[in-house]
């Protein structure tokens, strides 16, 4: 299910990966990241490339401890403008697809 919203993300001490976020004013723990890439592509319909165009996203597929499966996102526009998304949930009958 698609989400595209904005929330809250807390990082580990030691490794600065997500380890919890806030959505609609619920807490979700991540009890484990299943996969981790990164997209510095260009968003569909940019007929010339240009490098402020570009995103800069940290992407995480990740297990929450309501048995869930969320892809959430860093997006780093600028250093003075980053801010955490959760793109979309996989729903908990979709759990046997993961490794």
């Amino acid at each position: 299910m698609f989400i595209s919203e904005q929330i809250e993300v807390v990082r580990g001490s030691t490794d600065n990966m997500p380890v919890q976020f806030f959505w609609r004013k619920q807490k979700k723990v991540i009890t484990r990241i299943i996969a981790a890439w990164q997209d510095w592509g260009y968003p569909p319909g940019v007929y010339k490339a240009n490098w402020r165009l570009r995103r800069h996203r940290n992407y995480f597929k990740v297990l929450c401890n309501d048995q869930n499966i969320y892809e959430i996102y860093l997006d780093r526009k600028n250093i003075d403008e980053t801010g955490w998304f959760l793109y979309r949930i996989i729903e908990k009958k979709d759990i046997l697809d993961i490794n």
